[in-house]
């Protein structure tokens, strides 16, 4: 019997590489005949870099930048040789056949998990530390940037990137404004672009297509997950359409940019960086599946076990987890998800189309969000041990 773990992470309690770990010692623990390949999932938030990175040979770098609050911190950046990804992906983003690519993780340098509760406002964020990251990478020697946007804090557009990699922002009386956050954007009257850094082209990973104002974009659609007030939204919409404005006035390249799909992804950040370098988006999961050679390793397995920390509604809209189960359930392959909560509805919408698919929810509804995250790891096991039971007992 050949079992293959495929998890995303469980925010606030269980990564990725975590939850494959745990089912690899369990059912080595208690059935040892049994053969178990782990690809732990991104779907370009925290874990993108690790996960990515050494599963090529890779080697990460640690880099001081500031956070989305201007503080320092030490990120890991990745760095991997072209030669060593496969084709389907080289062809995929565009690669050279040789050369180095850097691998940058939004969520290590302005990540909402890392700031306290009541910091959380994205009035105040900047992505300056993306723009550090950048400059940094670019000093090795990198032809290519492959930026993964999930799990930000930020809802700036990008300009506190363009600010470090050399966009200036004025006020009416040409002070500079070095730290562009939301809060400051009233303040600006003037942008200058002439001495913006020369980069290589950027390939960001998201699966996200919303565009960047109105109320599909990222205002309404992310703003109040970051700490925004819902009654502030109108107000953040109101700002960021005339900052917006003002970029098209100053940089030509801008016009027609945030109606794009995607460019409301993580705030705005794939808007602001195409306006000083070659940006295209990719699909996460494809990025990912192609990475790894997914359908192959799902197609030599006799029970896919995949997962994330909640399967509702935005699940069903490409993400890892749900779309391991469609190419699961294809393959003729028994499939189980666990989560951590399952969205009733989502989940019987989804076993509809695949009848193949097992959800399985391993929290506990009578208690708390912070019990159920302290006890994550246990009420994981406890439903990993059923379904493994269950499946073993079945093949006898």
């Amino acid at each position: 019997m050949r079992i293959l773990a495929a998890f995303d992470k469980c925010k606030g309690s269980l990564s990725a590489e975590a939850m494959c770990a745990l089912v690899h010692e369990r059912v080595k623990k208690h059935c040892p005949d049994v053969s178990v390949s782990s690809l732990p999932q991104t779907d370009g938030g925290e874990g993108f870099v690790s996960i990515l990175t050494l599963a090529k040979g890779g080697e990460t770098r640690s880099v001081e930048v500031l956070d989305s609050l201007g503080r320092n911190r030490l990120v890991q950046i990745g760095f991997l040789d072209i030669e060593n990804l496969r084709a389907e992906v080289t062809e995929l983003l565009g690669l050279p056949e040789k050369g180095k690519v850097a691998l940058i993780e939004m969520a290590s340098v302005v990540g909402l998990a890392d700031l306290k509760k009541e910091e959380r406002n994205p009035w105040k964020t900047s992505t300056i530390g993306v723009g550090q990251c950048l400059l940094k990478c670019k000093e090795y020697g990198v032809c290519a940037f492959l930026l993964g946007i999930g799990g930000s804090s930020t809802n700036d557009m990008g300009l506190g990137a363009l600010r470090s990699l050399g966009v200036r922002f004025f006020d009416e009386n040409r002070k500079s404004i070095d730290f562009p956050s939301p809060e400051t954007w009233g303040s600006i009257h003037s942008v200058d672009s002439s001495d913006v850094a020369a980069l290589p082209p950027l390939k960001i990973a998201c699966d996200v297509r919303n565009p960047l104002l109105g109320e599909n974009g990222a205002t309404f659609q992310f703003g109040p997950q970051k700490g925004l007030r819902i009654e502030d939204k109108a107000r953040m919409e109101k700002e960021m359409t005339e900052m917006a404005h003002l970029m098209e006035q100053s940089l030509p390249d801008a016009k027609g940019r945030g109606g794009l799909p995607g460019m409301g992804a993580a705030g705005g950040i794939g808007f602001g960086l195409s306006l000083a370098c070659d940006v295209s988006l990719t699909g996460g999961f494809s990025l990912v599946s192609k990475w790894f050679d997914l359908e192959s390793a799902i197609n030599r397995s006799d029970l896919v076990l995949t997962g994330e920390g909640r399967f509702d509604e935005t699940s069903l809209q490409g993400k890892a987890p749900c779309e391991i189960l469609r190419k699961a359930t294809k393959l003729d392959k028994r499939c189980v998800l666990l989560a951590g909560s399952v969205q009733a509805d989502a989940a019987s919408r989804f076993q509809e189309e695949n009848p193949l698919a097992e959800i399985h929810a391993f929290g506990r509804e009578e208690l708390s969000l912070e019990e159920n995250l302290a006890r994550a790891e246990e009420f994981f096991l406890g439903k990993l041990d059923e379904v493994i039971g269950d499946h073993y007992s079945n093949k006898r």
